[in-house]
């Protein structure tokens, strides 16, 4: 399954727990009612007299009210409801909330532990690889099992947590199979599901947590009053009933929540073999797991929340497989390895290291010049819009040899937050000197202190980069710039909009930048909600595809004849009739912005085509330069499509 059916595929699966959340509130509605009826009728003055069994339920049939049943449906509606929403808006901060709600600790690249700057180290390797933006990486320190989980709703928002037992139990090769396998998490919508799940089951929850509260008021009331009132044993009853309706709702909510997990495992498990090119890996790794005493348990108190989105089985269930979230290590390892003897202690015992790769890194500088390539980019341009989200071995070489060639303080930079704004800065600077130094002196009296010294230390490290690098070390940046303060962001978000402008003229690059970095960190520190997929047919935005594909015609292209070529190029690729092209003052940056924003708002399936058609606007005149397919891996970012590594 590619990443946009796999992403149309996880839609769908959102709508379908969405319907199993409905039947469920019916189902606890409808249970509630029955019990507090039996419970008013049973209780009954008559009933308590003669303790005739059939008398009560004659009587409970009798005293059925539809207002009543009503009344309790909506209490049992509002009470999930604001259980579910209330975890959700818990939630809302996205994955770095769920990793520090298990205690995890976040981690950067410039720590001094050894193991945990070889697990940065491997994330950003396939992070990179992927096209995705590297995401915050956490340690569960108090947890000696070997687990891991991704968290957040987009791949913008993403975390990786590991236990303290994952990073040193594994060699670097397991360790990368595991996260390989979390990536396939994040980039075919499982782990928005996952987070969706939270909220509904806590939902639910509410129910049986309410009934432990009356149950402990009612052993309160009855142990200060006298056996004749039976008002503490009734409220004892009715703590009794809810709470078991509320653990029996749970009970269904986790058996939904297992019987779309275990197949899912097995994809991912699948996915990271195919990325790595190396089934030993994670094979070994769940070796480990079955030869481990600790096993990939976790004891965080809060561990059955998320046991769905565990790299192996987390939690212990009093009913074994029926509510197993994963399926079993022996059926997993045999399907990455047929021939395994069933020996948990067979691992490879390979030094921790990693395998020896070919290091094949062109670390000669290119400067910021325009490279033109050949026109067959455009053939591995198409062939990576429909890998988006399945990178290959191939990519993950690629990343290494790009991590690997940068220099020492790009890499310091990327990894820390101060520096990390500077670095940005130094991306967008422009080469005029006047320009420049104009730049240079905003950034002096605006910027933080120190910034603006540190830019112009890191501009000609910067400048050397070979360009097709930038985005990566963009992506890179990314959770150093998530850890600002909310002030320093803003700050920051206000100078970069500033310095760009100062020219009087925002270029496709720093266009492409600001709506990566800025699009992203808003999620963040703004609290926006991620653009629901609401466009069912590429048709109804016919407007915005124009003004997309009018500018990146007049961006790429060098004069009028070459302009329509391309967009002819483009619209053929489209399919779209009434797609046409607009000037360059209706498809400038503002129309773009607008564009993007609703074209980001298609649902998955939609979205190959256009990313096509923009690859074939872009090699409409037989070339491609580093800019443009920079270009083209923006809006495939803008589009939240990862897109590997073009070579």
């Amino acid at each position: 399954m590619d990443f946009f059916s796999a992403q149309d595929n996880a839609r769908k699966k959102t709508k379908w727990l969405i319907f199993l959340f409905i039947a469920g509130i019916l189902a606890l509605i409808l249970l509630t009612n029955l019990f507090l009826g039996m419970l008013l009728a049973f209780s009954s003055d008559s009933m308590t007299e003669t303790g005739n069994m059939q008398q009560g339920a004659s009587l409970f049939l009798s005293e059925f009210s539809w207002p009543r049943f009503l009344g309790i449906g909506l209490a049992v509606v509002l009470v999930v409801f604001l259980g579910s929403t209330y975890r959700t808006m818990s939630l809302s901060k996205g994955g770095k909330s769920v990793a520090e709600m298990m205690g995890g600790r976040l981690i950067t690249g410039d720590g001094q532990n050894p193991g945990d700057r070889r697990l940065i180290n491997v994330v950003e390797e396939i992070a990179i690889a992927s096209g995705t933006q590297v995401p915050l990486v956490f340690i569960m320190e108090n947890e000696p099992g070997i687990n891991a989980f991704a968290a957040g709703l987009t791949t913008s928002d993403a975390v990786i947590a590991v236990t303290r037992g994952c990073v040193e139990q594994l060699s670097r090769d397991e360790l990368q199979g595991v996260i390989a396998h979390e990536f396939s998490h994040i980039l075919n919508g499982d782990m928005r599901i996952n987070m969706r799940l939270i909220g509904i089951l806590f939902g639910i929850l509410m129910i049986g947590l309410i009934g432990r509260f009356i149950l402990r008021s009612g052993i309160y009331s009855s142990a200060g009053r006298s056996r004749e009132n039976n008002s503490g044993m009734a409220m004892i009853a009715l703590g009794i009933g809810l709470a078991i309706l509320g653990y029996a709702g749970t009970f269904f909510g986790n058996w939904i929540k297992a019987s779309i997990s275990r197949q899912r495992e097995y994809l991912a498990d699948a996915s990271a073999v195919q990325f790595t090119r190396y089934p030993d890996g994670i094979a070994n790794a769940l070796k480990k797991i079955g030869a481990s005493s600790q096993g990939s348990i976790i004891q965080h108190p809060d561990s059955a929340e998320l046991s769905h989105a565990y790299f192996s089985n987390g939690v212990k269930s009093f009913l074994g497989s029926m509510l197993a979230t994963h399926p079993p290590l022996q059926e997993r390892i045999r399907r990455i390895q047929p021939r395994w003897d069933g020996n948990f202690e067979s691992q490879s015992h390979a030094p921790r290291g990693s395998r020896q790769q070919p290091q094949t890194a062109d670390t000669s500088p290119m400067g910021r010049e325009k490279m033109v390539v050949t026109a067959t980019v455009l053939a591995g341009a198409m062939d990576a819009i429909g890998q988006a989200g399945q990178a290959t071995s191939s990519n993950l070489k690629q990343a290494s040899n790009i991590l690997s060639s940068l220099p020492q303080v790009i890499h310091q930079a990327a990894h820390e937050p101060y520096a990390a704004r500077a670095l940005i800065y130094a991306l967008v600077l422009d080469t005029d000197r006047k320009q420049l130094t104009a730049q240079f002196d905003y950034l002096n009296e605006h910027a933080d202190v120190g910034v603006a010294m540190l830019t112009e230390q890191l501009l000609g490290h910067v400048r050397s980069l070979p360009r097709k690098h930038t985005l990566s070390v963009v992506d890179m940046s990314m959770p150093a710039l998530r850890q600002l303060s909310a002030q320093q962001y803003e700050l920051f978000r206000k100078n970069l909009i500033q310095i760009m402008k100062m020219d009087d003229h925002i270029s496709a690059f720093e266009w492409s930048l600001k709506k990566i970095v800025l699009h992203s960190l808003d999620l963040d520190f703004h609290q926006r909600f991620q653009p629901v997929s609401r466009y069912s047919s590429i048709g109804k935005l016919t407007h915005e595809c124009s003004v997309l594909l009018s500018f990146l015609a007049r961006e790429t292209q060098v004069n009028e004849a070459a302009i329509s070529h391309g967009f002819r190029a483009a619209s053929n690729e489209l399919g779209l009739p009434h797609v046409k092209l607009l000037s360059a003052g209706e498809s400038n940056i503002t129309a773009l912005d607008t564009a993007t924003d609703k074209l980001a708002q298609l649902k998955p399936l939609e979205k190959p085509s256009l990313l096509k058609a923009c690859a074939a606007c872009i090699a409409a005149d037989n070339k491609v330069t580093a800019n443009e397919m920079e270009l083209l891996r923006a809006f495939s970012s803008l589009l939240d499509c990862p897109m590997p590594m073009l070579p």
